[in-house]
């Protein structure tokens, strides 16, 4: 067993349970299975994550910083909020192809999971975007943009349900050409402005 410092060792672990969960789903994987495949035993694993449900958070805050970064960093150079919206629509399908494997874990167990701290974690990383798309609107309402009545958490649901769609689509069915994401966008910017 190779030893690595102790960040080190938990983003392995990280890297292998989100291996693990997207391909058997994070009902199905075991801590077991996740030791196993990192070359540690259970209890080093233990060391570093109390418990399963544990090491899904971190995944998932993991993959909603990235997120978040990744629209930002889109974002920051641009002035005009419809504009923002068309180069994260541009920039997303690499970005969902980068982190595939954690958009595979996200969506199933957000599909299958009753579990309270995984669906809560799932909650908490879909607030995170509903306030970057809502604050994105906001700016695009100030600026006279888009209409300034219009509720933007609804328009930012709206995106996101694109995204969870689109990266759903492209993932799991990805000979599927007919639906683009910038195609997409375009109609809610048309939707959101005056």
């Amino acid at each position: 067993m190779l030893r690595l410092k102790a960040p080190q060792r938990r983003q392995q672990l990280m890297t292998v349970a989100t291996r693990l969960f997207a391909k058997w789903g994070y009902e199905a994987t075991t801590t077991a299975a996740i030791a196993d495949a990192a070359g540690v035993t259970e209890p080093i694993l233990y060391r570093h994550f109390k418990a399963k449900q544990e090491l899904f958070v971190a995944i998932v805050r993991d993959m909603s910083d990235q997120t978040v970064r990744h629209f930002h960093d889109l974002a920051a150079p641009i002035s005009d909020p419809a504009e923002k919206l068309r180069a994260i629509a541009r920039g997303f399908p690499d970005h969902l192809r980068r982190l595939s494997d954690a958009y595979q874990v996200i969506h199933g167990a957000l599909a299958t999971s009753r579990d309270r701290k995984v669906l809560a974690v799932i909650r908490e990383h879909y607030q995170q975007i509903e306030e970057f798309f809502a604050d994105l609107i906001r700016q695009g309402q100030q600026s006279g943009i888009f209409r300034p009545h219009d509720d933007p958490h609804i328009h930012a649901w709206h995106l996101i349900n694109l995204g969870i769609g689109y990266a759903m689509i492209s993932l799991n069915l990805p000979h599927l050409d007919s639906f683009t994401g910038i195609d997409a966008i375009e109609s809610v910017v048309r939707g959101l402005k005056n």
